[in-house]
């Protein structure tokens, strides 16, 4: 049952819109109802749907009135996971040293809603009680504007209806991409086989990997690494690549938007002896730095390397080495890296690690988000010497540190976008997009693998940010979180150093004092949608299918354009209300104007425009195109 101040003001089917940054548990009202969303162009709108008062014995039908400009709406329906214990206030859980963390949302155990599965209009056997989500995906190219819509709960012939608006800004997100925040989830492609019951390389493995990779895209992820083992066969004792798989492995997650290709480490500790100075290779088992690990080396990194020359991955390529290197192995790491950069020259080498003594042996940095802080001059120099500086977070850091538990505020999630765009982080990295250790629907802390049977154990949803859903993966509400973050980064580097730093300051100082109340945040986030609406040299090219001046203005445009944003739009999809439909093809459009000052026409209607004196030049372009983006910042 929802809370009875809900049923009473809402009425016999009871329903409340939220704030999808607001924890939902099934035995506790919520508190953040919205009745407005604002959303920048290529960006998701989502609300959630507390429904209660329901029969269980009648299906429910799900649908929204009005918004006939939006994209079609996507209905998910929320599944709660357990919380067995809360974050330790230091790192792991709080049985690890007997600490008590009050930074955390609720004290365990409890159940939270965090898993999204999708929805196709309706569900047949409701429970008396449950969380829906509602979302638009809106489209770069779409316009600027106010939609009012009515979600629609239909039971025993009534209906809840609930109102909200949704405003379109005219701010955009770019794809995620080469320039976007970098970021990557390391994942199991073992996991991806056995909890979706496939043999893994075979056809259906194939296809269900590339939803993984889909799902990955969406949450603005644009790396993801190539691990050894997946690619290498020993033969005859020796390693051999399986260069085909590998192909097809890094087509497919090009394909689905991701750009950055990560090479997973090459060694490691000797049997995960974090005492040992020494590292040794993956394939093989042989000390890297040592003769016959050389040679070894020489031979697995040579086939990677005509690998990435052939198909031209080396502008798309970083490298590890050994995860997390600390002071005790830094010297033979540094060996190890020059070994590195001989056999794969000009490649990145990339490592999670704190050491000082790895200067000139990493290239990009990616502290503990808290160690970043704690080292932020030594940090910021690797940056001014031409380094790139990550952060990533895992089992720690605990209490008030930004972090993606399950027992922790949403908004954490989001501002690591913040936090990257104040402190000019290059990316995020953390380790477990599906490194499920049990069910992860039944479980969410598990024992730590090293350690099985002891009080060091993974805190709830380390392991995890998205679910093995039926047929698909299923996208979490800790990942939805991040996803909007990096969307958020990418408005605040469109703005002015100065303005940027007003916003941010208005919700996170540093990793551990932000703003944990939702409103203040959606304040924030409308003041951001608005800066950017005004700051962004937003280009629009209108044209269609079989123009034949399109091509050229086009060309001319994006040779112009510099890192201003530039959107192609087929006039022939635009719905017949759509204003843009009065601007003849190819019209060139900046914040909204014609770029050589016409005016549109009086009524709608997919025509040629004719230009005096004939299309304009690459010259003429790039001239009135500097004039018009010398008023944004």
């Amino acid at each position: 049952m929802l809370h009875p101040a809900i049923a009473a003001c809402i009425g016999s089917l009871s329903g409340l819109l939220v704030d999808e940054m607001e924890p939902l548990f099934p035995d506790g009202p919520p508190t953040c109802a919205v009745s407005e969303l604002d959303v920048p162009r290529g960006g998701i709108a989502g609300v959630h749907v507390v429904v209660g008062d329901l029969d269980a014995e009648v299906p429910l039908t799900l649908s929204v009135r009005g918004g006939d400009e939006l994209p079609s709406p996507r209905w998910y329906r929320l599944i709660d996971v357990p919380v067995e214990e809360n974050t330790g206030l230091g790192s792991r859980t709080e049985r690890f040293k007997g600490d008590v963390n009050p930074h955390v949302i609720r004290r365990a155990p409890f159940r939270v809603y965090e898993v999204m599965q999708p929805l196709d209009g309706g569900i047949a056997g409701p429970e008396d009680a449950l969380v829906l989500r509602v979302e638009w995906e809106v489209p770069l190219e779409s316009a600027p504007g106010v939609h009012d819509v009515e979600i629609v709960i239909e039971q025993h012939g009534g209906a809840l209806v609930l109102p909200l608006r949704v405003t379109v800004h005219a701010a955009a997100v770019p794809p995620a991409g080469a320039g976007t925040l970098g970021y990557t989830n390391w994942f199991s492609p073992g996991n991806v086989a056995s909890y979706h019951d496939l043999e893994l390389w075979s056809e259906p493995y194939w296809d269900m990997l590339a939803k993984y990779a889909a799902l990955m895209h969406r949450g603005r992820q644009n790396m993801f690494w190539v691990r050894w083992p997946d690619f290498f066969t020993e033969k005859d004792g020796r390693w051999v690549l399986d260069e085909s798989r590998l192909v097809r492995y890094i087509d497919l997650f090009t394909d689905a938007g991701l750009h950055w290709i990560e090479g997973a480490p090459f060694a490691g500790r000797p049997g995960g002896d974090w005492g040992s100075p020494v590292l040794e290779l993956k394939l093989g088992g042989t000390l890297m730095t040592g003769a016959a690990g050389q040679a070894a080396f020489a031979e697995q990194s040579a086939q990677v390397w005509d690998a990435i020359e052939r198909h031209g991955w080396a502008g798309r390529w970083v490298q590890h080495i050994a995860d997390e290197p600390t002071d005790v192995n830094a010297a033979d790491y540094a060996i190890a890296a020059a070994m590195v950069r001989k056999r794969m020259p000009g490649i990145p080498i990339f490592e999670a690690t704190m050491s000082r003594e790895l200067t000139g042996a990493v290239d990009m940095w990616c502290p503990q988000v808290q160690a970043w802080h704690g080292e932020r001059t030594f940090f910021d120099d690797r940056g001014a010497a031409g380094d790139r500086v990550w952060v990533y977070t895992c089992l720690r850091p605990g209490g008030p540190w930004l972090n993606r538990l399950l027992d922790q505020e949403r908004v954490r999630q989001v501002y690591f976008g913040w936090l990257a765009a104040r402190g000019g982080l290059a990316g995020y990295l953390h380790w477990g997009l599906n490194h499920w250790k049990a069910d992860p629907f039944a479980r969410s802390v598990v024992d730590h693998p090293a350690m099985p049977g002891t009080d060091n154990r993974l805190p709830a949803g380390d392991t995890h940010v998205v679910y093995p859903g039926d047929g698909a993966p299923w996208s979490g509400q800790r990942f939805e979180a991040h996803r909007i973050g990096m969307e958020d980064h990418a408005l605040l580097m469109q703005l002015s150093a100065e303005s940027r730093g007003r916003l941010v300051d208005r919700v996170i100082r540093h990793p551990s004092d932000w703003e944990a109340d939702i409103a203040a945040y959606r304040a924030a986030r409308r003041a951001l949608l608005e800066h950017a609406s005004a700051a962004t040299p937003w280009i629009e090219i209108l044209g269609f299918p079989g123009c034949p001046m399109t091509p050229e203005i086009t060309a001319s445009v994006r040779a112009a354009a510099g890192t201003a944003l530039v959107v192609e739009t087929d006039l022939s999809s635009l719905p017949a209300n759509d204003e843009r439909l009065r601007w003849p093809a190819p019209t060139v459009l900046v914040g909204g104007l014609d770029l050589f000052g016409a005016s549109p026409a009086a009524a709608a209607a997919i025509a040629c425009r004719v230009y005096p004196g004939g299309i304009p030049d690459e010259d003429a372009v790039a001239a009135a195109l500097a004039q018009r983006l010398r008023g944004y910042h």
